[in-house]
């Protein structure tokens, strides 16, 4: 199993269009062949930072997800919008 976090930080001007894309992207994303879990988190007092988690099955099946349609249409969709970004992959030990 693979655990990503990934943690966007949204331009403050486009946070509605980014939010509803990103929701967007976690319905699609959970119909994926090997999701297993994906979820989307919104800070409390930094409303434009937010945190996916997603365990996948397999590096294979994520990166797949990650050359797929619902994350090229995302990336489409938030063009510019996001200004900074940390990526995690995770393997959970307990």
């Amino acid at each position: 199993m693979l655990t990503i976090i990934a943690r966007p930080t949204v331009d403050p001007t486009q946070l509605e269009k980014v939010k509803a894309a990103m929701l967007e992207l976690v319905m699609q994303s959970r119909q994926e062949e090997g999701c297993l879990f994906y979820e989307l988190h919104q800070d409390k007092q930094q409303s434009n930072r937010f945190v996916f988690v997603e365990t996948w099955q397999n590096k294979a099946l994520w990166k797949q997800h990650m050359e797929g349609e619902a994350i090229r249409t995302f990336n489409e969709k938030i063009s510019g919008a996001i200004i900074g970004f940390e990526l995690q992959e995770m393997t959970k030990i307990a």
